[in-house]
């Protein structure tokens, strides 16, 4: 069957009998390549993704780099970058591109020790031996209110 006989319906025009006719008939068809993710499994994600490179925090920063974190991930304009695009194929779960800018930024500022990009890579992507994300740890990140607002909560966990 050509993808272009299926009738395409929103969640609030469900019709039960009209799923189950269509399972029975084998016209059935879930496309759920456009799934969005939700703010807050983004967070979470992240929190658990960060989290594995917390041993590489600064002795200045090291019990303050999870209140650091949740600054940042309080601000809704980091978590807007965070959110993976509808064309993301490898980042589904969140933009790994825009972490690896964040922690760059964090790296700079003296959040975290000044590691070589390879070594926070492996603690990163413990998978993969080169990842495609570990090259946007140098690039800062293009919005200049963006690295304003890291330069204002770095500041104030370090008081």
């Amino acid at each position: 069957m050509n993808k272009k006989q299926f009738k395409k319906v929103r969640p609030e025009d469900f019709d039960v009998e009209m799923l189950l006719a269509a399972a029975r008939e084998g016209r059935l068809y879930v496309d759920d390549s456009r799934k969005e993710v939700s703010k807050e499994e983004v967070i979470y994600k992240v929190r658990a993704y960060v989290a594995r490179i917390k041993r590489f925090a600064t002795p200045r920063f090291y019990a303050s780099v999870d209140g650091l974190w949740d600054e940042i991930l309080s601000c809704s304009d980091f978590v807007a970058i965070l959110i993976p695009g509808s064309k993301a194929r490898k980042c589904r779960d969140f933009d790994k591109y825009s972490v690896m800018r964040i922690i760059g930024v964090l790296r700079e500022k003296g959040v975290y020790e000044s590691y070589s990009d390879r070594k926070f890579d492996a603690q990163l992507e413990p998978s993969c031996d080169d990842s495609p994300y570990r090259r946007y740890l140098g690039m800062g990140l293009e919005q200049h209110s963006l690295l304003v607002e890291i330069r204002r909560i770095v500041a104030e966990c370090e008081l």
